[in-house]
């Protein structure tokens, strides 16, 4: 199988989840998506530790349906790499080996594979989680040249300190890793509730991946793109002034869109498409 990149441009995505196909097959669930432009899925890692087969299960159906997948790295609790300063960071490779090995595999099939990573978290100590960030990206590159890191950008969180939460320092940490690889997520749900700040130069053209949410009437993120209330079109276009080829990940939360599905008597593949449809539209302009 050889899903390698084609450069001519952005492709959509979705944060891919087994609950999307509950009851029923992968076919089902992705094919009327794949009529409205879906090429790509992101898979949260985490999965692949709780149950291992049912996730494999589901990636190797998806490849097989020729979709290319990305992955999203587990980050809280025991998998903060903040761990990676001081005496844990053994235990912590550990952890990460079998799943970032499990992508590095596909990715000896299909080429360069994204993997979304967070930064260190701590309640303070900004340079030290800055560190052990680095550290943790620059041993993937020397462990695993065939996953390409992208940083996300995180929401600020009053008296946390989250490696990533500013633009700025994503800039500052990617520009300062020995990987080769490593680029930025620019989550723009995430962006919008930090205010949406001007981006500072350069940072735009470092970001290889994004993640696409709306946020709720009441400031909730993850959410279809039904409200306005993330800028995502002027974000869009400042990257496709930029020549952004990288992907585009809609990654909404399962459970409000069943939620709002029900409350507006219609179909979540519905709400689905029209967002899909929403982004397909952004990269129409931009041809």
């Amino acid at each position: 199988m050889n899903q390698r990149r084609d450069i001519s441009g952005p492709r959509l995505g979705l944060n891919m989840h087994p609950k999307w196909v509950e009851g029923g097959s992968p076919e089902t669930f992705l094919f009327p998506l794949r009529e409205v432009g879906l090429r790509v899925l992101e898979f949260p890692m985490d999965l692949l530790v709780s149950n291992r087969e049912e996730m494999d299960r589901l990636i190797s159906a998806c490849r097989r349906l020729q979709f290319a997948v990305s992955f999203h790295a587990p980050y809280g609790g025991r998998y903060n790499v903040a761990r990676f300063l001081g005496p844990e960071r053994e235990d912590i490779q550990r952890l990460l080996e079998p799943v970032i090995g499990y992508a590095a595999a596909i990715a000896c099939e299909d080429g360069p594979t994204t993997l979304v990573v967070h930064g260190a978290k701590a309640r303070g100590g900004r340079r030290a989680m800055k560190k052990a960030t680095r550290r943790f990206i620059d041993w993937l590159g020397e462990r695993w040249p065939g996953i390409s890191p992208t940083l996300e950008l995180r929401v600020l969180e009053p008296g946390v300190v989250k490696i990533g939460d500013r633009k700025a320092e994503l800039l500052d940490v990617v520009a300062h890793c020995r990987n080769p690889r490593v680029g930025i997520c620019w989550d723009l749900g995430h962006d919008a509730l930090n205010g949406s700040l001007v981006a500072p130069p350069r940072f735009v053209e470092r970001v290889t991946h994004v993640h696409v949410h709306d946020l709720s009437p009441t400031g909730e993120d993850h959410y279809p793109l039904l409200f306005g209330n993330a800028p995502y079109d002027n974000r869009l276009e400042e990257l496709y002034r930029a020549g952004y080829s990288g992907d585009l990940i809609l990654e909404v939360d399962g459970y409000s869109i069943v939620r709002l599905a029900r409350e507006r008597s219609i179909s979540h593949m519905t709400i689905l498409r029209e967002s899909l449809l929403r982004l397909a539209a952004s990269l129409s302009v931009r041809s």
